[in-house]
């Protein structure tokens, strides 16, 4: 009699049908995996992954490797002008996402496009002082070397102690004639001794022997030890070459 009811038990048991609110462990019930946190990241990227991927490309189209492939040069500054891009849709407000983009299209020749990028990041930061002086290489790039000046002297007056903003504001103040004002700045930010010489550069580069060759002395009577200054007055002093002038490159497009 126990072993026919146990039998009966064990029927019943395998009859009985699971209640309607049970859980259900099928497959096509699961639900969807989780996104990864790499993929998350890939679809909504911050702006400074962006930047840092275009200074990537930019530096890379850069490189001496690249400079005599200009297809492939473009192509990578493409690609960097694209991350910036991306950052500041990411981010209208980036301020170094908008340089960054400002800056390519300096080096691109297209002065336009950045002008535009730096007036309108300046419009809400009118106090930022190297957005004028960003500005200022644009200009200068240009050849607009009045504006460039006003944009220069707008950044020192933001920050007086700038090395850079001096040196630049004097380079660009000698090359365009007025050597006095240039001395000043590139005194400030370099010496005197330094500052002579670099005038003495600016002037040869110039073709104005004479007045190059007076920085010179006036450099070398600051500091007698100063051997730039011995080197470039010897050469001025020499036979004229027939090349052109001496010494370093120096003018407002070109010097850092």
């Amino acid at each position: 009699t126990m072993l026919a009811a146990g039998c009966v038990t064990t029927q019943a048991s395998k009859n009985v049908e699971p209640p309607a609110n049970a859980t259900s462990t099928r497959s096509d019930d699961a639900p969807p995996p989780k996104a990864k946190k790499d993929d998350a990241a890939k679809r909504n990227p911050k702006p400074g992954t962006e930047i840092a991927f275009g200074k990537m490309k930019e530096a890379d189209a850069d490189s001496e490797a690249i400079k005599t492939n200009p297809e492939a040069q473009a192509r990578l500054r493409d690609e960097a002008r694209q991350a910036y891009q991306h950052a500041v849709k990411l981010d209208p407000n980036n301020v170094d996402a908008q340089r960054c983009l400002a800056r390519l299209y300096v080096k691109m020749g297209d002065f336009a496009r950045a002008q535009d990028i730096y007036k309108k990041a300046m419009a809400k930061n009118p106090r930022d002082a190297s957005l004028w002086y960003d500005l200022g290489l644009c200009h200068n790039r240009r050849k607009d070397f009045r504006e460039s000046v006003r944009c220069f002297a707008k950044a020192i007056e933001l920050d007086p102690e700038n090395r850079d903003y001096l040196k630049k504001l004097g380079f660009t103040l000698a090359w365009v004639g007025q050597i006095d004002q240039g001395l000043t700045y590139l005194t400030r930010a370099q010496g005197a001794a330094q500052a002579h010489l670099n005038i003495a550069y600016v002037l040869d580069q110039k073709d104005q022997r004479e007045l190059a060759k007076q920085h010179c002395q006036l450099a070398l009577r600051e500091n007698s030890q100063l051997q730039e200054a011995r080197e470039l007055l010897a050469s001025l002093e020499g036979p004229a070459a027939s090349t052109g002038p001496r010494g370093m490159l120096l003018s407002p497009v070109s010097l850092d």
